[in-house]
C-alpha cells in the first residue's frame, strides 16, 4: 500500500449535496448520471465524492458530489444541483484503494492510521475519485492535510 502527497484540483464542476446513509453512497451517482442526461451537459472527467462526518452519527454523513463538465453551466433556481468554477485542494493524502480494502471507510482508517504514525494532520472530510478501468472501478482516496494553526 502506497501513500502520496498530491493536490486535487478539478474545474468546472456540477455539484449535488446530501445528508444520507453512508452505506448509500452510490445514489447521487444515479441522480447526477440522470440529470445531466436530461439538460444535455457533457462530463469531461471522473465522477468523484466528498464525505463529510455528521456530529455523533456513525452511519451518516454529508455528502457532495462532484462531476467535471466541459464548460461552465447556468443552472436554475429550481434545481439542486450548483457550480462550481474550480476545486484546488493543494495538500492531500492519498491512497489508491484497488483491492486492497473493501470499501473506501477501511482504506480511510488506513489513512488515518498512516496519518497518526507520521504524525501528519488529516481533516475529518475526504474525497473518492471514482476511476473507471476495464469496466471496474478503481476508488483514490484523496484526504487534505489539516493546516489549521500554522504560520499565521
Amino acid at each position: 500500500m502506497q501513500f502520496e502527497t498530491r493536490s486535487l484540483i478539478f474545474d468546472n464542476l456540477l455539484i449535488y449535496e446530501t445528508r444520507q446513509l453512508r452505506k448509500n453512497w452510490q445514489q447521487g451517482f444515479f441522480i447526477m448520471e440522470d440529470f445531466i442526461l436530461a439538460e444535455g451537459i457533457y462530463q469531461n472527467g471522473p465522477i468523484f465524492f466528498s464525505v463529510s462526518p455528521e456530529k455523533n452519527e456513525d452511519k451518516f454523513g454529508k455528502f457532495t458530489y462532484y462531476l467535471p463538465i466541459s464548460e461552465p453551466v447556468k443552472l436554475s433556481d429550481e434545481t439542486d444541483f450548483d457550480f462550481q468554477e474550480k476545486l484546488y485542494i493543494k495538500d492531500v493524502l492519498v491512497l489508491r484503494q484497488a483491492d486492497q480494502a473493501t470499501d473506501f471507510h477501511a482504506a480511510y482508517q488506513r489513512i488515518q492510521e498512516y496519518a497518526h504514525l507520521h504524525d501528519v494532520p488529516i481533516d475529518a472530510t475526504f474525497y473518492c475519485v471514482l476511476l473507471e478501468v476495464y469496466d471496474d472501478f478503481i476508488i483514490d482516496l484523496y484526504v487534505p492535510f489539516n493546516h489549521r494553526g500554522e504560520g499565521s
